[in-house]
């Protein structure tokens, strides 16, 4: 009796990490740091769920909203843009010459 007890134990316990783990990645944000070309250092958080980044740069957050991408991704608010695939970015900041970024 008392080894069905401790296995069923051991088996909820299990089963409440996992789903522990899958609700915080699932909810939570993802950070990820790029060092750019013209020597700015950027972090971008993503929100999947709200389908809405931030750009964090000179320690001003912009945020963005999620736009269709064919391929990799694009956050934009209108004259900022963000467009990425794999460990490379390009930011797009009004008529500025884009930025390329490449994480850390």
């Amino acid at each position: 009796m008392q080894s069905r007890f401790s296995m069923l134990l051991a088996v909820l316990m299990l089963l409440g990490c996992t789903s522990a783990q899958i609700e915080t990645e699932a909810a939570g944000e993802r950070r990820v740091s790029f060092v750019c070309g013209n020597g700015d250092n950027v972090e971008m958080r993503f929100f999947p769920l709200r389908r809405e980044a931030v750009l964090v740069r000179h320690g001003e957050a912009i945020k963005l909203q999620q736009q269709p991408s064919g391929s990799g991704f694009i956050y934009s608010n209108g004259p900022n843009t963000v467009r990425g695939k794999g460990e490379e970015i390009m930011i797009e900041i009004g008529r500025m010459v884009p930025i390329k970024c490449q994480a850390r």
